[in-house]
């Protein structure tokens, strides 16, 4: 399980670095909804880290 959320993790950070560079409402959604599937790890270190960068890069809040 934990290599799935860490691999998971690692996609989605991949797709920050993107989405950083671009600005498409529809993107930021599926980030959104990411952080949404991610609510039941939220205590995990990598979890809180992604969600916070994803909140200061994208403005995108879970």
């Amino acid at each position: 399980m934990v290599g799935k959320l860490d691999h998971g993790l690692e996609l989605g950070n991949r797709s920050v670095d993107i989405l950083a560079r671009v600005q498409f409402s529809r993107a930021k959604d599926y980030v959104r909804e990411f952080n949404t599937a991610l609510a039941p790890w939220r205590r995990e270190p990598a979890v809180r880290e992604f969600i916070h960068r994803t909140r200061k890069e994208l403005g995108v809040a879970a």
